[in-house]
Formats: structure tokens, C-alpha cells, sequence
């Protein structure tokens, strides 16, 4: 595998902060999200003014940067006008991209706002080539992969697969494959295909004995990921083809953001030696950082050891000792431990215990050195010290437990994050005005050049009654109406041209062309917003009537359809009697395994009863056998199918010489 292009490094925004960081700190974009749509909706995210000021910010650098909005989610019926508006606003503003996971959005987007970058989200499940290809058909720009694929198949669907990809190189893990995931709907009713997983996976679960009893046993995290850390692979990573390394944290810190942009940056471009990787490395850990995997990136060989946190859960730190004993003195309990890192007061330490779950933590107060009673404010690495344990409660803390730095102010100090200014990220749309003067007056007129084919350009005129005098100085009066202008505030508007008829040598006093400013302006927002407006409601009409001719009417009395999905490897008696369809999933069964199980079924069901379902999940080991398979049921004249995903669509309708009767499964 070998690529000269060096990746996009994109860096997560949860709110204005921790953009200007990833910027600050190397990141070539950013990937943010709105109130609405995202998610990560727990995060703070970005209100649209504050979308704009980061798109102003990230365009005027040099060199230009980008940002990407998360829409990521799936919209319901009665939210289309608000996803119509959150569209139209992202296209006003000039994202960069929008990542999307509806395929409803998508279409939505497509027909109104043909001009939208659109990135398929990790939310798709996209884990194979024909997945990639599929989207790449419908005009998707780019596609972020599952993160579950190995290089070798990342390097061959980036090599075939005609659109950019992206991948996940850091950050937190789900334990299904992104977007197919329902526990956290199942058990709670929060969805994390609504933005509102509730994070199952890290809840702690108690062995049960055979009689249902539960274990008098430490709770255990079976489900619980290790944090995906692609770093000591990015050469390899890098080799892929990829068009982007994604770092996950939208839900982190500006400080967390600012060191693992630069980390990454920093060995991305090949400006990190060992030593100071090691340094980096602890700093990152410190702010926050689970166990890291590479989970199956090397292969798909990986062990659950690597994968899976089962004793712990949450954010650890940097191990900096081990515990060697606790002491007890009229003061209080002290922890004794010798530091291989410079600690200092306000820091944070962190313990693990035999109990397993969250560890035992508190900030650094009072510590000293062992045999002394004089406290101090700060220790260099390779003390041996002592810290004073907070008076409540605490655990029993065994000797030999790791101990972590999960908080460091030498950290906080060497990420500054830094701070925009209004002026510095004022996101402007570029204006024509026109000035002729007349000794009764003068009349100003602006007009804006559209952005696209999809958003036409405004245009306004405003007549202002006043007696104008000749002017004293008549090669200054350009000079004067372009500082006027220049005042454009927090409008949304920028003189870039200006046409000036002034055949008579007039004067127009400052106060004047200041006020005719800002009620040009104002007339200018007014009608830019008005269009808009009537923007949104053109594209929710014509959507309407688009899905209306869509629809498949069926008569109001009509009884209910009802079907039961089996696997075809299965035991065909579990057919329900009454059913009007037995769905069946094919899995990945070879061709001849398939028709001989399906022989079985014909015997008892006739074939317009049956339906055959492609699999969920088809890696791309496993794209051609199950290519092989579906041809030979198309050619026994198998036409009723059920996708499970665009790549099965992809897969049947590329395979199928004749019109097929297709259903969606859920995922779909």
C-alpha cells in the first residue's frame, strides 16, 4: 500500500472552544454540530452564529481549512421542516460538508441543495465496497467507514470505491457496528440513532449462577470498549489512501482537543521523537484516556483482551506509580507512592482497585516528602511522597495499585486555547453597491451574486431626499462612501464593489451615508431572509409532492400483512402458520448450502410465500461469496428480496437481469 497525498486530519468540535483549538493546534478541519440533528446531542455544540464566526475563522487561515456539520441523525415525519431549515441554513452559511445518516436527508438535500458536500456517516454502517460504491452512485462526496475494518480492507475500498473515505484513528468505540445498534433504545428509550445513546455498554453486569441467582462477585464491563488509537500504525493508516483521519470527541474538552490534534499533527507530519512521543502521549492521557486498542486494524484476528475493558470503566489517566503503602498520623491518611511524574497541587490522582468499576480519585491538596512534615506546592518526578487522602469515606487501597495522574495543571498551562475576536471570524457575504448622487438626493443600491444556481442573489434600492452641495474636495467623495460602507457591524453584509455615479462633484455628509448604510443593509437582510424563507418552502412543497407519488396506497380496510423472519440454516417447523410471508436470511450460506435449505422449504411453503433477506453485515471477505450465492438464487428465479443495507440494494440490483420485488429491513 502506497499513497504520496498526505490525509486530511480532522479534529472534533463539540463547542466554539475546542474548534479554535483544533485549528490552533494542526487540525486541516473540523466536524461540529447544531442544537438540533447531531449525534451527539448531550454535547454543547455550536449555535448557528457560532457555526458562521468558525466557517469565517476556518476559510480566512491560510492555509484554508475546513468544517464539517453532523446531521446525523434520523429525522422523523414532523421534523422535516425543521431539517429544511437547518439544510438551508448550512448552505447559506458555506459548510463544507454535511454528514448524514437518513437517506431521507439526503434526498431532501440533494434536490434543494444540489450544491451541499454530502459525507455518508460512520451512522451508515458502511463496511464494504459496495456500500462505498453504492453512495458514491448517488452523489455522496465522501463516506466515513465502519470502524471495525482492517486496513487491508480500508486500503481496498479507498483504491476502488470512486469517493474520498474517511476513517476513525482515535477515540471512543460502540461495541455494535455504528447506526445498527439498539440497545440503548431497547433498554431505555434513548436512541443513538437520535443522538441519545445512554451508553449501555459501560453499565457494569453481575455473573448469574444456573439457577438465575447472581454471583457474589465484583460487577464486570463485558461490553465495555477500550478507546480505538490508531497512532502507532499512522504510517500504515496514512498508506491506506484515505482522504481523512477522524478523531472522535465531540462530547471532550477544548483542552482534551487541543493536545490529540497535536499529537496526532505532530506525528502525522513526522515531528515527534520517541521521547517526546512518550511525553505527548502522558500529557493526552492525563486529560483524559481509557486503556488504548488498535482494535482490528492489524487483522481481524484481534483477542477480546485487546478489545475489552472488563474490569474498569471511564477515564483513568497517565500511570505514574504504585501504591506502597497507606499511613495514618494525627493529620489524616496519607497514600505513599514514588511519582515517575512532576505533580503539583490541583493535580489529580487516580487509583484502581480489586472492585473493579469507576477508580477511586481526588485532587492533590496537602502531600509531602516521606520523612518530612513540611507540605509542598510541587514534586519533581522520582519522589517518593505521601498525599493527604480527603476526610470522607475512603476505600481500602491495597499496596501494589497502580496509581494515575488523571489531572495536570503543567498540562492546562502548555495548552493555551486560544480566543477569536468578533473581527476575526465575521463570516460576510459579499456586496455590489451603487451610489448616484443628485442634488435632491442620492439612491443606494446593493445586490448580491449568488452563491449557487439554488440560492439566487438578493438586490435592494433605497432612495434618500437631501439637498447636496458641491463638494470641496470631489476626488475624496469615493474615498468617503467606501469608509462608510466599510462600517458594516455584525451585518451580514461586505462591500467588495462599488459603482459611484456622480456627475455633478457632490458632497453627502458622513451622518447621512452612515444612516443610509445601515437601513440599505437592513432592507438587505430583510429580503436575503425573506428569500430564504420562501426557499424552504418551495423544497418542503416540492418534497411533499415528491413523496406523495412514492407512496404505495393500500385499501383502508385492508387486513394486516404479517411476516416472520427466520434464518434459512434453521428449522423450517418454526414457520408460523398463519403467517403471510416467511422471510428468510440467506446469512452467508454457499450457493449449494442455500438452495438445498430452500428445496426443503418449498416442500412445505410455496415460493410466493418466501423472501429471501441479505445479511446485515458483509464484510468484504465475505463480498464475493455472498455475490456468488445471490447469483445463483437469482438464476433459480428468486426475485423477492429484502436489503438490510445500500450495499445489499447495491449488490441485487447489479446481480439481477430482471425487476425484483424489494423490501427494506430496518436498517435500511
Amino acid at each position: 500500500m502506497t499513497n504520496t497525498r498526505q490525509p486530511e486530519l480532522l479534529a472534533p468540535a463539540g463547542d466554539f472552544s475546542a474548534a479554535c483549538a483544533a485549528f490552533h493546534y494542526g487540525a486541516d478541519a473540523v466536524y461540529a454540530g447544531l442544537p438540533r440533528f447531531s449525534a451527539r446531542a448531550e454535547a454543547v455544540n455550536l449555535t448557528p452564529e457560532e457555526l458562521r464566526r468558525i466557517v469565517a475563522h476556518a476559510h480566512a487561515l491560510q492555509p484554508r481549512r475546513r468544517v464539517y456539520v453532523t446531521f446525523n441523525t434520523l429525522v422523523q415525519e414532523h421534523e422535516l421542516a425543521a431539517a429544511a431549515e437547518t439544510l438551508e441554513e448550512l448552505n447559506d452559511i458555506g459548510v463544507d460538508g454535511v454528514i448524514v445518516q437518513d437517506l431521507g436527508v439526503y434526498r431532501l438535500a440533494r434536490r434543494a441543495f444540489p450544491h451541499l458536500r454530502l459525507h455518508a456517516s460512520t451512522q451508515l454502517a458502511v463496511h464494504n465496497l459496495a456500500g462505498a460504491r453504492a453512495l458514491a452512485e448517488l452523489g455522496f462526496s465522501r463516506v466515513v467507514l465502519a470502524r471495525e475494518l482492517t486496513l487491508d480492507e480500508v486500503a481496498a475500498i479507498s483504491r476502488e470505491a470512486g469517493i474520498e473515505i474517511e476513517i476513525f484513528v482515535h477515540g471512543a468505540l460502540c461495541y455494535s457496528y455504528s447506526g445498527v445498534c439498539l440497545f440503548s433504545s431497547h433498554q431505555t428509550g434513548r436512541s443513538g440513532n437520535r443522538g441519545r445513546c445512554a451508553y449501555c455498554c459501560r453499565e457494569p453486569l453481575t455473573p448469574a449462577t444456573p439457577d438465575g441467582q447472581r454471583e457474589n462477585a465484583p460487577a464486570q464491563f463485558p461490553f465495555s470498549m477500550r478507546d480505538l488509537a490508531l497512532a502507532p500504525l499512522l504510517h500504515e493508516v496514512a498508506a491506506t489512501g484515505v482522504a481523512s483521519l477522524k478523531i472522535e470527541g465531540r462530547m471532550k474538552s477544548a483542552l482534551y482537543v487541543a493536545c490529540v490534534t497535536d499529537y496526532y499533527r505532530r506525528k502525522l507530519d513526522g515531528r515527534l521523537a520517541p521521547d517526546e512521543e512518550s511525553r505527548l502521549v502522558e500529557d493526552l492521557q492525563t486529560i483524559f484516556s481509557r486503556p488504548w486498542t488498535q482494535l482490528y486494524a492489524a487483522g481481524r484476528d484481534a483477542a477480546a483482551a485487546t478489545i475489552i475493558d472488563p474490569a474498569a470503566v471511564g477515564h483513568r489517566g497517565a500511570p505514574i506509580g504504585e501504591v506502597q503503602t497507606v499511613t495514618v498520623d494525627a493529620d489524616g491518611r496519607w497514600l505513599r507512592f514514588q511519582t515517575r511524574r512532576a505533580l503539583e497541587k490541583h493535580d489529580g490522582l487516580q487509583i484502581e482497585l480489586p472492585r473493579g468499576g469507576k477508580p477511586f480519585g481526588f485532587a492533590v491538596m496537602d502531600f509531602r516528602r516521606v520523612g518530612a512534615s513540611r507540605l509542598e506546592v510541587e514534586l519533581p518526578a522520582g519522589t517518593l511522597a505521601e498525599f493527604l487522602l480527603p476526610p470522607e469515606e475512603t476505600p481500602m487501597i491495597p499496596s501494589g495499585s497502580t496509581v494515575f495522574c488523571s489531572a495536570s495543571q503543567a498540562v492546562r498551562r502548555r495548552y493555551e486555547i486560544p480566543k477569536l475576536r468578533s473581527a476575526e471570524s465575521r463570516l460576510a457575504h459579499p456586496v455590489h453597491v451603487r451610489v448616484a448622487l443628485a442634488a435632491d438626493g442620492f439612491t443606494l443600491a446593493a445586490s448580491t451574486e449568488p452563491a449557487h444556481a439554488d440560492t439566487p442573489g438578493a438586490e435592494v434600492t433605497q432612495n434618500t431626499a437631501l439637498a447636496l452641495t458641491p463638494a470641496r474636495q470631489p476626488d475624496q467623495t469615493r474615498a468617503a462612501i467606501e469608509r462608510a460602507f466599510a462600517k458594516s457591524g455584525d451585518t451580514p453584509w461586505q462591500m467588495t464593489h462599488l459603482d459611484l455615479d456622480d456627475p455633478q462633484k457632490l458632497f453627502v455628509p458622513a451622518s447621512a451615508l452612515n444612516a443610509a448604510r445601515r437601513s440599505l443593509f437592513d432592507l438587505l437582510t430583510t429580503r436575503h431572509n425573506e428569500q430564504r424563507q420562501a426557499k424552504i418552502a418551495e423544497t418542503l412543497e416540492n418534497f411533499a409532492i415528491s413523496a406523495a407519488t412514492a407512496k404505495i396506497a393500500a385499501p383502508a380496510d385492508a387486513p394486516p400483512h404479517w411476516c416472520a423472519k427466520l434464518l434459512l440454516a434453521g428449522s423450517f417447523q418454526a414457520a408460523l402458520p398463519g403467517a403471510d410471508e416467511i422471510i428468510l436470511q440467506i446469512g452467508h450460506l454457499a450457493a449449494a448450502d442455500a438452495r438445498a435449505k430452500l428445496e426443503t422449504w418449498l416442500t412445505v411453503l410455496p415460493r410466493q410465500r418466501l423472501r429471501l433477506a441479505l445479511p446485515i453485515i458483509t464484510r468484504s471477505h465475505e463480498e464475493a461469496a455472498l455475490a456468488a450465492t445471490v447469483a445463483a438464487l437469482l438464476a433459480d428465479g428468486w426475485t423477492r428480496w429484502e436489503c438490510a443495507n445500500i450495499a445489499g440494494l447495491h449488490l441485487l440490483r447489479s446481480l439481477a437481469s430482471t425487476a425484483l420485488d424489494l423490501t427494506a429491513d430496518w436498517p435500511l
